[in-house]
């Protein structure tokens, strides 16, 4: 097993699983001896251990999404889909076959149809719904094939009609995703960032972290290679439960004080998975805070989450139960789903699973969930699908064309809203060919104009004027100032960071670097930059002192313990284009033009199609007098991005310098033409002939 790493409980387990009694002498571990659903439970030897006292949670976990996240080839399950079949993805004719000696193999295929090579995959990723190949790469890691198995398995709720359709067949996560075609992103291909040979769909990078237990990746930034390291393969339990130094006095391998963790613990510990997030360490443990190693992603910018907060590309669900009010209150992962399955605890198809709550009168942390009666009549009629309580309050999304998932915002559905800002709602969602004002009116005569709603409304209008470029600061700091939920309070921050920062601005931030939340410090941190308090870069937090050094970088000195546990982070993410680019930046910091130099060069080659590290790196080369060279680079950057009006004012900047003021006064009226209120490109203008 390439990469296994046999040190600790691991070199026990591997060596006839002995164990140390308490009296210090050896003795044989008990072992589960019987059969479960597991694709091979002779692969997880240390969780086997375990399995021999918790037989019930083993064989519960062992038919799990978390126990099938990773595994090896297996020629009995893997034959279905390589049985030569053919499809076309990412550009590429690609056919899956299996060999007279039973291994598996991608051919890639000419037009005429023959075969330039072919590669055998190693690992595969998932059961349900879709499965996908890892292929080894040049970089000594894996890459993550976008053509994906369909394996016709359907086990979690919200099986749809269409899902009928599918199963046991190939198809290509990116083609058939609808969201990546209306977002113009169009078919991947060979070279850029996001094609499957590329660093976006590297699994050491991308994936692993979150499929395996006790991973590594082991990238070298010097060498740009992978030597990745982990304990077991999946989501085991020595993921969520930590392991001892040494076995207790009973022989368990979990120490007592571990054994019963607090709800939050479990449920930072599901968080550093089902999150979208920036990684600042990869030393998580359970029992640790997610706030310590982990940057959570808000609604800041658009595409990415919906102004109210609602799931939009794939963001998976910690972020929108901490906007939610249930997540702020401490309802937690555990109290909806089995830890071990990680089904629901009780159905959502008659509403128990929400209704054992909101019918009960029941409390979490003093706050009582809102009283729905069980004899209510709801929207819908009963036996409706809008008569479910998680259809109007947790709508789905497709993810890798065929992964059905649902929204953890639990916000109610506000036409209203929807008329102002755009937002989806599930009201048109369901009932298709009605519009919001139809819906709109059918909430407000069943229930009257719904008052209540307005204590939403105010954050998600001034978020909703900032994704759209509306610098309102008034809007949003009265928002700001009503504001409970502090993974609210942390998404204006981000969003006033981004705006003018007028005194009223920089004293709300000051007071927000007090707040109790480290997701509202480190806001405010990007909010104050130069003006950060000491006391941000010496936080109990390291998500709050990463983002203090981040804001406040050309400010912080070069002895700053917080600046070398930043330096780590970055080099933790070196391997990824934003890696570099902040790697260019401390370099810059540091007056090693030429280290920053290379990190630009890194950053362009990781996606020579991004816009962003061209730009910087040509106005690195102007300032080191290298205009021609400056000039290539956003030629290069224009003709990737001809409708960016940004780019067409940075062109125009290093053609003026250059000389060419007729061709940079025509690059400065396209970027005015593509935005009217870009004032740089406007006072350029004045001084160029046109």
């Amino acid at each position: 097993m390439c990469g296994m790493k046999t040190s600790g409980i691991m070199a026990c387990a591997a060596a006839g699983l002995l164990l140390v009694s308490c009296d210090g002498g050896a003795k044989k571990a008990h072992k589960y001896t019987g059969h479960s659903g597991h694709w091979d439970q002779d692969a997880v030897p240390v969780s086997l251990q375990c399995a021999a006292c918790h037989a019930k949670q083993f064989e519960e976990w062992a038919g799990s999404d978390h126990a099938w996240a990773m595994r090896t080839m297996k020629k009995e399950l893997d034959a279905p889909a390589f049985s030569g079949q053919k499809i076309t993805a990412h550009g590429e004719t690609l056919h899956f076959l299996t060999a007279p000696d039973g291994n598996q193999h991608i051919g890639f295929l000419k037009d005429d149809g023959t075969e330039t090579h072919s590669v055998q995959p190693a690992y595969a990723i998932g059961k349900t719904p879709l499965v996908q190949y890892l292929v080894k790469g040049k970089d000594g890691g894996y890459q993550v094939a976008s053509a994906a198995w369909d394996s016709g398995i359907r086990g979690r709720a919200g099986l749809r009609a269409q899902d009928k359709e599918h199963g046991n067949q190939w198809f290509d996560v990116f083609r058939d995703d609808a969201r990546q075609s209306a977002n113009g992103m169009g078919e991947r291909k060979p070279g850029e960032w996001g094609h499957w040979t590329g660093r976006g769909m590297n699994w050491d990078s991308q994936c692993a972290w979150c499929h395996m237990s006790g991973f590594h990746k082991n990238y070298d930034p010097e060498k740009d290679t992978y030597s990745a390291t982990w304990q077991e393969m999946g989501v085991t339990c020595i993921q969520c439960h930590k392991l001892a130094d040494k076995p207790a006095a009973d022989g368990c391998m979990v120490a007592p004080q571990d054994r019963k963790l607090s709800p939050k613990k479990v449920h930072d510990n599901c968080a550093s998975c089902h999150a979208r997030r920036e990684e600042l360490d990869d030393n998580f443990t359970v029992g640790d805070r997610f706030d310590d190693h982990f940057r959570l992603e808000l609604p800041r910018v658009p595409g990415v989450f919906q102004s109210n907060g609602v799931q939009l590309d794939e963001d998976y669900c910690e972020t929108g139960f901490r906007l939610s009010r249930m997540g702020m209150t401490g309802v937690t992962c555990i109290d909806c789903h089995n830890a071990h399955t990680g089904a629901l605890l009780y159905p959502a198809e008659n509403n128990e699973l929400c209704l054992r709550c909101h019918a009960e009168h029941e409390k979490v942390n003093g706050v009582e969930a809102p009283y729905v009666a069980r004899t209510d009549t709801f929207t819908c009629p009963a036996g409706t699908t809008g008569h479910q309580c998680v259809e109007c309050h947790m709508q789905e999304n497709t993810y890798m064309g065929r992964d059905v998932r649902r929204d953890h915002t639990l916000l109610p559905p506000d036409p209203r809203l929807s008329q102002e800002t755009g937002t989806p709602n599930a009201c048109v969602t369901c009932h298709k060919g009605k519009d919001n004002e139809w819906a709109a009116q059918a909430v407000e005569k069943r229930y009257g104009k719904v008052s209540w709603l307005e204590g939403y409304r105010p954050r998600f209008r001034a978020v909703a004027a900032a994704m759209r470029g509306e610098h309102n600061q008034e809007q949003m700091l009265a928002a700001y100032a009503k504001e409970e939920n502090p993974a609210w309070r942390a998404t204006m921050l981000g969003l006033l960071a981004q705006m003018p920062r007028t005194e009223a601005v920089m004293q709300v931030a000051m007071q927000s670097a007090e707040d109790a939340s480290p997701m509202v410090r480190a806001a405010a941190a990007e909010v104050l930059r130069e003006q950060c308090p000491q006391k941000l870069f010496t936080d109990s937090c390291r998500s709050v002192r990463h983002s203090a050094v981040r804001a406040a970088l050309p400010n912080v000195p070069a002895d700053s313990p917080a600046l070398k546990e930043y330096e780590q982070t970055l080099r933790l993410q070196a391997d990824q284009p934003a890696g570099a680019m902040q790697l260019a930046q401390l370099a810059l910091h540091r007056r090693d033009t030429a280290a920053a130099e290379a990190q630009y060069k890194r950053a362009i080659a990781l996606d020579p199609a991004s816009m962003v590290p061209r730009m910087d790196y040509a106005v690195l080369l102007d300032q080191l007098n290298r205009p021609v060279e400056a000039l290539q680079q956003m030629l290069d950057c224009a003709r990737e991005h001809p409708q960016e009006a940004e780019v067409q004012y940075r062109l125009a900047l290093v053609l003026a310098e250059v000389g060419q003021r007729q061709a940079a006064a025509h690059a400065a009226k396209k970027a005015l033409e593509l935005n009217p209120q870009h004032g740089g490109a406007a006072q350029l203008l004045q001084s160029l002939p046109h």
